[in-house]
């Protein structure tokens, strides 16, 4: 084997190996977007009843994992139950209180498994005739409070576990690839 040909079975080896290495490390770090809201980001609101999330995907329905929490100008959090999965729509019921600047924080389990998160805000403005304003919680029904923490430091290094995983992974791989080729072409040499 000429050393032409020794020197192409290694590149193409090597970029086997690179192409199984960046396939590896895409699918891990693939999570769902979110694709809307409503309200809408910025928006003002005469009413409204639900808050609505649409993802690119349909979020997994693991227990206690998806939260959408509204918390309004003074504070308080105004959802009325826990948020419903409906394919990649999650949503959940509210109440409003007083005019002013209202914060929805959501948390789901994106459909690679790993928990996604935001937040984003609303103005609300009440229309025509009084309408009455909820009163609102001190704790938020569904997950922990905002001001409390939601996961563990442990949980947090786990999070993207498999990103490092599949870069682990790609590394052996492609290391391998070059090895084997480079063993090869020794090997024929002699």
């Amino acid at each position: 084997m000429s050393t032409r040909h020794r020197l192409a079975a290694l590149a193409a080896a090597i970029g086997i190996g690179a192409v199984l290495a960046t396939g590896t490390a895409t699918a891990a770090s693939a999570h769902d977007t979110l694709d809307g809201t409503d309200p809408a980001q910025g928006s003002t609101v005469t009413s409204l009843s639900a808050v609505s999330l649409t993802f690119s995907a349909d979020p997994l329905g693991t227990d206690g994992a998806t939260v959408i929490q509204l918390i309004g100008p003074d504070k308080k959090y105004y959802e009325t139950a826990c948020p419903d999965l409906n394919g990649p729509v999650v949503s959940s019921p509210v109440a409003l209180g007083a005019a002013g600047t209202y914060e929805v924080l959501w948390r789901v389990v994106s459909s690679d498994g790993h928990p996604i998160s935001g937040s984003y805000t609303f103005d609300y403005a009440p229309g025509g005739p009084a309408t009455p304003a909820a009163a609102g919680s001190a704790k938020p029904v569904c997950g922990p409070a905002a001001s409390e923490p939601s996961e563990s430091p442990a949980a947090e290094a786990s999070a993207d576990a498999g990103l490092w995983i599949g870069l682990g992974i790609g590394a052996v791989v492609l290391i391998g690839v070059g090895v084997g080729a480079w063993a090869l072409a020794r090997g024929r040499r002699s």
